[in-house]
């Protein structure tokens, strides 16, 4: 019974989700729409993943033999949302958004498809780096935020530092009763740590770049 909380964690990932659809109903923004869609397909293919260990096989909607198919989906889909999140909330603008976004994710898959190599460290290393990297150059949104947002800030660190405690126990163990409560309390907050830092983006942009005509921009087509 405790592996279904593998799968209902992932309700949490309507948190940020639901912040995206906020972001583009009051300020038009199309990554808003992106990263929605990217939550909408990692999401899935996350839970169909998790579903092969978690449920009944006259439920499973997956099989032995394409098991390996979603396996690779969610570690890429997952893994590159990760990298991607940080873009957005760091306030990477379009079009280095989307560039940044697919070259980076691009690698992760072909580490993924490539054998006999060790994919959980390269990646973390990999993402990492690259997070690293975004987050020297980024590095004024950052102060932003600490010091207009601090209550949201603290939030968004308790849970980025919670999401990594809870991976690193989870990783060591498979389909046990640790990995599946490690790996469900990954899941609550690896979301709401991207839930607040979307909350942080949106509400610099509206300090920042305040739209004047709201109702004008949210009555057109």
């Amino acid at each position: 019974m405790e592996s279904h909380w593998l799968l209902t964690t992932h309700s949490v990932a309507l948190f940020p989700m639901g912040v995206f659809l906020w972001n583009w109903k009051m300020r038009k923004d199309t990554s808003s729409i992106f990263m929605f869609i990217k939550f909408l397909y990692g999401v899935t293919f996350s839970l169909l993943y998790h579903s092969h260990h978690s449920l009944p096989k006259e439920q499973v909607f997956t099989t032995d033999y394409d098991y390996d198919n979603w396996a690779l989906l969610d570690g890429y889909a997952c893994s590159s949302l990760i990298f991607t999140t940080v873009l957005y909330g760091l306030r990477v603008r379009e079009p280095q958004f989307y560039i940044t976004s697919f070259s980076v994710e691009n690698i992760v898959l072909i580490v993924y498809l490539w054998e006999n190599l060790n994919r959980d460290i390269i990646i973390t290393w990999y993402l990492s780096i690259c997070s690293f990297i975004v987050i020297i150059i980024k590095w004024r949104t950052i102060w932003r935020y600490l010091l207009r947002f601090k209550i949201l800030s603290f939030l968004f660190c308790i849970c980025g530092i919670l999401a990594i405690i809870m991976y690193s126990i989870a990783v060591k163990h498979w389909y046990n009763d640790t990995y599946i409560k490690f790996h469900s309390l990954w899941h609550c907050f690896v979301f709401s740590t991207a839930g607040f830092a979307s909350i942080l983006r949106y509400k610099l942009d509206e300090q920042l770049y305040p739209i004047v005509n709201r109702r004008d921009q949210l009555d057109s087509i």
